[in-house]
């Protein structure tokens, strides 16, 4: 009897294991699926903090000190050109001259009078503040599109083409992360839309109040581009940085219009949803199998069908041409993903990889190398 009682106790006991851990997975899934929904569906329209302290301006540098607010390999560890951002001010900084764990020291660019020791400040990388006259002196005008939802806003800038410009703007970015490539595409002629999308701050919200990363967004682009047909445009140019990438890519797959499309660009573009979640997940150290369950989670209770949100199994229906920049130390959008497009389409893509910038900061690092790029490209189509 003894020797029946133990393999019975043995295999009690590793049924008990089997079934604590299966419940450890399912549980630590919930909660993964709780950190993409607040992470990553949900719209975050909180203010960005200023998390950098001025510690003095002189002969053309400024001194910032991290708070205990800002992260370690934060912004103010990046090199490039950047926008500063205080209190109802906006200035630029430029390269990094020093830098310690303690405190870094840029070249400053003031637009106004200089901060003063002791003001709060954040680094930013849309460059340039508010909207297309405040720091770039481009006239513009406020107009609105239709969209199945409702009616949307955005900046509108005369040119002298007959083909426009449209700018989608990324996952809770704004309008003015497009005022770095705005000038040039202004300077050639182009008559420029910089849009805004669903669930933007102060417009229409989807129905679930979930991004969707191109997957309904696109309707939105739609909208844009007719407003931009009826308004005398003969062609569209698209750009789209980040999610918004995303939704321009869709649309070409999406819309009944795309044919409109002359060509796109598109700065570390989202293609496959599925990518981005997993590099976040190791950026956490978050294990392999429970990121898989993560994704179940989130597909079952909020509605996203993260295998459609994979815009890398149709390039083969993709027609357009394709300038794309991606920086190698983007920790948010694996690189990965741009360089398996340019790999499927060499004969669309002209790939454009960015040494050491982060997400959405090839401009940043090098505006001089980015802006000839676009003008390059937009060149090379009137010779087609």
């Amino acid at each position: 009897m003894k020797s029946l009682a133990r393999p019975r106790i043995i295999a009690s006991i590793l049924t008990v294991i089997v079934l604590v851990v299966a419940l450890g997975l399912l549980g630590g899934g919930w909660y993964y699926s709780n950190v993409l929904r607040d992470g990553g569906l949900l719209p975050d329209h909180s203010e960005p903090k200023l998390d950098m302290i001025v510690a003095g301006v002189a002969d053309g540098r400024i001194t910032l000190n991290p708070s205990e607010e800002a992260e370690k390999d934060g912004p103010w560890t990046e090199n490039g050109l950047w926008g500063l951002e205080l209190e109802g001010e906006y200035h630029g900084v430029g390269s990094i001259i020093s830098i310690t764990e303690s405190a870094v020291v840029r070249e400053f660019m003031p637009r106004g009078e200089s901060p003063a020791s002791g003001e709060l400040a954040r680094l930013d990388n849309y460059s340039f503040s508010d909207n297309p006259g405040s720091v770039t002196g481009i006239p513009f005008t406020e107009v609105s599109y239709s969209s199945p939802i409702g009616e949307f806003s955005a900046w509108m800038i005369d040119g002298t083409r007959n083909d426009w410009a449209i700018f989608v703007h990324g996952k809770g970015a704004e309008r003015g992360e497009a005022l770095r490539m705005l000038p040039v595409m202004v300077d050639m002629g182009y008559p420029s839309l910089v849009i805004t999308y669903r669930n933007d701050l102060g417009e229409p919200a989807n129905q679930d109040g979930y991004y969707h990363f191109g997957q309904t967004e696109w309707v939105d682009l739609e909208g844009a581009v007719k407003y931009a047909l009826d308004e005398g445009a003969k062609n569209v140019v698209l750009v789209g940085y980040s999610m918004g990438g995303a939704i321009v890519v869709n649309f070409l797959y999406e819309s009944e219009i795309s044919q409109s499309v002359e060509a796109t660009i598109l700065d570390a573009p989202m293609l496959d949803f599925n990518a981005t979640i997993d590099l976040g997940a190791r950026e956490r150290g978050a294990p392999g199998i429970l990121t898989a369950i993560g994704k179940m989670f989130t597909s079952l209770r909020f509605g996203i069908d993260l295998e459609a949100i994979d815009y890398l199994k149709s390039v083969d229906e993709l027609s357009t041409p394709i300038l794309l920049f991606h920086g190698d130390a983007d920790d948010i959008v694996p690189i990965e993903t741009s360089e398996t497009l340019a790999k499927a389409r060499p004969d669309l893509v002209n790939f454009v990889r960015v040494p050491g910038a982060g997400h959405v900061r090839a401009w940043n690092l090098n505006p001089t190398q980015y802006e000839a790029e676009v003008r390059e490209f937009m060149s090379s189509l009137s010779r087609r």
